[in-house]
């Protein structure tokens, strides 16, 4: 599947939480750094996925 760029708050409406809870969770993951940005690359998106541990993206 082709990935592409998601905001945070696409991130945090599809996981079902806050986007206050969001921004903390990024923030444990290992090698990543959005800092101020709204929008994540899809490799970033991808990390995102697997660290709240979903396979399929839509």
């Amino acid at each position: 599947m082709e990935m592409r760029f998601w905001s945070k708050a696409e991130l945090a409406i599809r996981f079902g939480i806050s986007r206050e809870t969001l921004r903390l969770r990024l923030k444990e993951i290992d090698g990543l750094d959005t800092g101020r940005r709204q929008l994540l690359y899809p490799y970033e998106v991808r990390m995102v996925f697997k660290a709240f541990g979903v396979e399929e993206y839509d």
